[in-house]
């Protein structure tokens, strides 16, 4: 850390070590010292200290978070990686499921969100965004440590983590559960239970062996009023392996191949009786037991339902870092990935949904000169689906003064689509006929992936060898082909319970929207020490799309200001303040979100004794009131919480 506090790095906006200075776009850090000074109990709450970014909660399990809008319940615009593993889930409808990430919060190093369209760099997932998530190497974790959280609304967390010495390897492994009784006034409580490895093998003095391993078992309660969403448990399994091989040749030159393999499976199944259906559409009782005896439907009826889901990737990566000339850096690579998901509800077929995915890539930077840095790169995609895509970025930083720099970039990037998006057909049927009833969605098939193209200039100024800075960025972000919904006639055949309410139509998805996004971004960092700091951002944004709900998926002001101190020696206050304009998610205008402000404060107070470091802290979230960030309906309430620390 004292490394990074004297020359500010990042470590993968274009798969490069570089001082933020010379990156080929802006970067928000987010160390291990603010991600404690906040308080946070998952990264998406940490995306609040990012400007640009909504981040909401869809039921206390579920947050949602997205930059720049354009985003309904499953954001899928954005990328987030762990380590060189992608976490971006694009089997289903969700992108980013925050929830099935194993990684403990306190064994982050930092977090690195490269701030626009990075595909060059990390493909199509990396549409607007990425995420990158480093976490400490096991030797520089604590021999033992454990963590305790009580607070309000049914707040519990158990965090144990073990670092032991094996010969040439050391291993750390972390188990939790988290849960809290979500939000108001729904049923949606939740437990998360994780565990999450990694183990350093230093193989020789040029070679590195890194294994990770985790393990989420979530189980929550979900629903609504509506029928077709009464209240139940869900079961969500998720497990993932990887390998990561790395060598040194010298010069700083480095070659590393990555594996990884995870599987995802959720049970989710349920009745909605036939009877109550229809009498959840206006229909009065005997009215709806006539019709259902017209129909030929069974008194006991219904239409079973089975969200049932599996899905499992593997992914293979080859990278190269090398210096062809003092002033010249390059990483290149390929690499190859397959997604196999099923789900016969979702895709009205038992068969594996197969994607194979192919890329190749390179990035460069090269030191024209003390004030000229210039970068370049692109990715080449293909998938069974699509034909190849090109995604180049190219940009120029031109440092003023050895502090102040200027940069200007322009990329281009598509975004591969889901299965979902392609391939879903989401029939329902009446049990004791089986006759369909309902189709909620249809396939869409012909579909070309969505496309951006982005300007960005943006300036930024450092001192103190850049703990402190001050970066602007103003951006002109243009999506074409964006997917809109129309409403079709169904493509089912074969016998349709006719009268059941269902006019035989359903929505699909197709190429017909655009977005215009315009803005400027300001952030700003006084920190004159490690554990003391002041900072704060601003985002001005507009979108202008020819859907009219995209128009108003992201607020057109939104500030935050965060500050920690010691107060006295031992005991750490901080404080951050929010502030989020009027928005709504891809939702209909009912559904519009008021402005609201929330604040959270923190204070710690740390120990040792008998070489036993240990930190209580107290704070609460949300102080100033309940707050609505997804529907207006559901509000996070104020929360008090306490946490214990203890590291040997």
């Amino acid at each position: 850390m004292s490394f990074l506090d004297d020359i500010p790095v990042v470590l993968s906006a274009a798969r490069l070590v570089q001082p933020l200075k010379d990156a080929p776009g802006a970067v928000t850090v987010i160390d291990r010292a603010m991600i404690r000074a906040s308080g946070a109990r998952d990264v998406a709450e940490l995306l609040t200290w990012v400007p640009g970014f909504q981040v909401g909660r869809k039921n206390g399990s579920t947050a949602l978070t997205t930059y720049h809008g354009l985003s309904d319940d499953a954001p899928r615009r954005m990328l987030v990686r762990v380590d060189g593993r992608s976490a971006y889930s694009p089997y289903f409808i969700s992108g980013i499921e925050w929830a099935k990430i194993s990684v403990d919060i306190d064994d982050i190093e930092r977090i690195e969100v490269f701030r626009g369209s990075n595909a060059a760099a990390y493909g199509s997932n990396a549409f607007l965004g990425v995420v990158n998530i480093i976490t400490r190497p096991a030797a520089d974790t604590p021999r033992y440590r454990v963590r305790i959280t009580e607070g309000e609304n049914g707040i519990q967390e158990r965090v144990l983590s073990t670092r032991q010495q094996i010969g040439d390897a050391t291993a750390r492994l972390t188990v939790g559960r988290q849960g809290d009784n979500g939000l108001a006034p729904v049923d949606d409580t939740y437990r998360n239970q994780r565990v999450d490895a990694r183990i350093d093998w230093q193989l020789a003095p040029d070679q590195e062996l890194e294994f990770h391993l985790g393990f989420v078992d979530g189980r929550a309660r979900t629903g609504s009023s509506d029928v077709t969403d009464p209240a139940r448990s869900i079961d969500n399994y998720t497990g993932f392996g990887q390998l990561r091989w790395r060598k040194q040749l010298g010069l700083g030159d480095e070659i590393k191949a990555t594996y990884f393999h995870q599987e995802e499976r959720a049970v989710d199944a349920y009745t909605i009786p036939f009877l109550t259906f229809l009498v959840q559409q206006g229909i009065p009782a005997p009215v709806a037991s006539f019709q259902m005896a017209l129909l030929g439907v069974a008194p006991n009826g219904g239409v079973d339902v089975d969200y049932a889901t599996r899905s499992l990737r593997d992914d293979l990566e080859f990278e190269h870092l090398l210096h062809p000339h003092s002033d010249l850096r390059l990483s290149w690579g390929a690499g190859l990935r397959e997604d196999r998901v099923t789900s016969a509800q979702m895709f009205n077929t038992d068969d594996n949904i197969t994607v194979r995915h192919a890329r190749l890539f390179a990035n460069t930077e090269w030191q024209a000169n003390p004030r000229w840095t210039f970068n370049a790169g692109a990715m080449l995609e293909k998938t069974n689906d699509t034909g190849p895509r090109l995604s180049p970025r190219v940009a120029a930083n031109y440092h003023v003064l050895p502090d102040t720099t200027l940069r200007a970039a322009v990329s281009r990037a598509y975004r591969n689509l889901t299965p979902f998006e392609r391939q879903a057909d989401l029939r329902f049927y009446e049990s004791s006929t089986g006759k369909l009833v309902r189709q909620s969605f249809q396939p869409s098939p012909g579909l070309r992936p969505e496309r951006v193209t982005t300007r960005e200039i943006g300036l930024r100024q450092e001192w103190w060898g850049g703990r402190s800075n001050i970066d602007l960025r103003l951006f002109d972000e243009r999506i074409e082909d964006m997917l809109r919904r129309d409403t079709a006639t169904t493509n089912a055949t074969g016998p349709i319970l006719s009268g059941a309410l269902w006019k035989g139509d359903s929505p699909r998805y197709y190429n017909g929207g655009y977005a215009k996004i315009r803005g400027a971004e300001l952030t700003a960092l006084y920190r004159p020490t490690h554990d003391t700091w002041i900072g704060g951002h601003y985002a001005s944004l507009d979108i202008n799309s020819n859907d009219e709900f995209a128009d108003r998926t992201a607020p057109n002001e939104q500030f935050s200001v965060f500050a920690a101190t010691e107060l006295f020696p031992g005991w750490h206050m901080s404080v951050s303040h929010h502030f989020v304009g009027s928005m709504q998610w891809y939702t209909q205008e009912k559904y519009r979100l008021k402005p609201y402000r929330q604040t959270h404060l923190r204070l710690a107070r740390r120990f040792a004794a008998a070489g036993v470091r240990g930190e209580l802290a107290i704070g609460v979230e949300r102080f100033t009131d309940d707050i609505a960030d997804y529907l207006p309906t559901l509000t996070r309430p104020t929360q008090a919480y306490a946490t214990l620390r203890l590291e040997y």
